[in-house]
């Protein structure tokens, strides 16, 4: 049952053919999964935590599904909006009344998450950007989200803040593979259907025509008007032309086709030989992405 949503949690729409392993792909991440309703064939929609929620569509948008955030409007919108920052109302007030400055002040940093291990790194990148001991507390805690995520293996990072405490989440991906700084290149002469770059440079851009073998993506990065090298995070898809001739039924053309060209979309014409097939395939490369 669809429902209203629940404050406190998201609802996540999305679509793809691949669409039913989403519930089990978020909770192998530690992200619980509520309410998951098929609403077409090839549409799905869910809800997680909002606490959850950056996490979650981090991960799908690396795996490439075409995701969208539900809101709700009206009066509930904002009930359920207002219940779901109470935390932070009520730690307004608090500071408010308080007799110290200490809450607007660092006095701890807590690293936590899977790439907890990375926590010189991220005490030495927060000190080189003024946050130390007794500091005052960053306005802007994603000034710092781009540099911790271009350590190697990180692929989600998030900073709050909260009574002076400044907590660093790193979740990291192949913690035994270490993330070599590559280029992504291009699988097949043809046109870029779709691309998607975490991290990284793009060097073409949807409907260019490009060459097997060009870079789609080079592993460099700006940070803070500095060049570095990082470690690519993205895909790209290719649609390119087929064109062929199959013996036997159309149902054996079409076996035969799936092995010769995998995904694509193709007419099938009648000849005394058996069928003529026309159209499009499509090929995929990508770096880092589950």
């Amino acid at each position: 049952m669809k429902g209203p949503l629940l404050p406190g949690r998201v609802r996540i729409r999305l679509s793809s053919l691949s669409c039913d392993r989403v519930p089990d792909k978020l909770a192998r991440a530690g992200i619980d999964v509520f309410r998951v309703r098929r609403e077409g064939k090839n549409l799905l929609s869910l809800e997680v935590s909002r606490k959850d929620g950056e996490k979650a569509f981090a991960i799908l948008r690396g795996a490439c599904y075409n995701i969208e955030e539900v809101r709700e409007r009206g009066l509930a919108f904002a009930y359920k909006k207002c219940v779901a920052h109470i935390g932070l109302i009520l730690g307004t007030l608090l500071f408010v009344l308080a007799a110290g400055g200490f809450q607007r002040r660092v006095l701890r940093v807590e690293v936590v998450g899977s790439g907890a291990y990375y926590g010189r790194e991220v005490r030495e990148t927060l000190a080189a950007g003024g946050v130390t001991f007794l500091s005052a507390m960053p306005r802007d805690l994603n000034a710092f989200s781009a540099e911790l995520l271009s350590l190697p293996n990180v692929a989600f990072c998030e900073l709050r803040a909260s009574g002076g405490v400044l907590t660093v989440q790193l979740e990291v991906s192949g913690e035994h593979s270490p993330l070599a700084c590559v280029p992504l290149l291009v699988p097949a002469k043809g046109r870029v259907e779709e691309l998607t770059v975490l991290r990284g440079t793009p060097c073409v851009q949807v409907g260019d025509e490009v060459e097997k073998g060009q870079t789609a993506v080079e592993p460099f990065a700006d940070y803070g008007g500095a060049r570095r090298q990082v470690a690519v995070i993205g895909r790209v898809k290719i649609s390119y032309p087929v064109q062929a001739e199959y013996s036997g039924t159309e149902e054996e053309a079409r076996a035969q086709a799936l092995i010769d060209f995998g995904e694509s979309e193709l007419t099938y014409t009648p000849t005394e030989r058996g069928f003529a097939v026309t159209g499009r395939a499509f090929a995929s490369a990508s770096l880092n992405l589950g």
